[in-house]
């Protein structure tokens, strides 16, 4: 009866000390940011020349200028990531080796006001990914 009364005890305490976890975009409201269009580059030399569109409009509760952020991975190894401020189109890469594989994930970035310490600041789009 010991034993029984301990077994309950522990799957009693695993069920009300389990964390129930929200995915990251059910914690961010409002609307989401549309991603990059017509992501592609160009290679000269030792340097990769990224170009892409932003989205033609934004939600309203966006704040100008938008930021992109770059997520870089080289021979499928994160080699970190770098963001651009004041709506960039374009990012250029040194130094490429024509021996390894990159692959850069482009997400657009937007920061809304917010004064609720609970919820994010920023919003990102979906990522656009190119693979040299």
């Amino acid at each position: 009866m010991k034993t029984y009364n301990a077994y309950f005890i522990i799957v009693i305490l695993f069920i009300f000390s389990g964390c129930y976890q929200d995915e990251i975009i059910d914690s961010k409201p409002g609307e989401g940011l549309a991603p990059v269009n017509n992501l592609d580059y160009t290679i000269s030399g030792d340097q990769v020349d990224l170009h892409w569109e932003l989205p033609t409009t934004f939600p309203d509760d966006i704040l100008s200028p938008v930021s992109v952020r770059i997520t870089i991975f080289i021979d499928g190894q994160n080699n970190g990531s770098v963001v651009l401020e004041e709506a960039p189109r374009s990012y250029l890469y040194a130094p490429y080796e024509a021996s390894k594989e990159y692959k850069f994930t482009v997400k657009v970035m937007g920061r809304v006001d917010t004064s609720d310490p609970y919820f994010s600041n920023l919003r990102y789009s979906p990522g656009k990914t190119v693979v040299i």
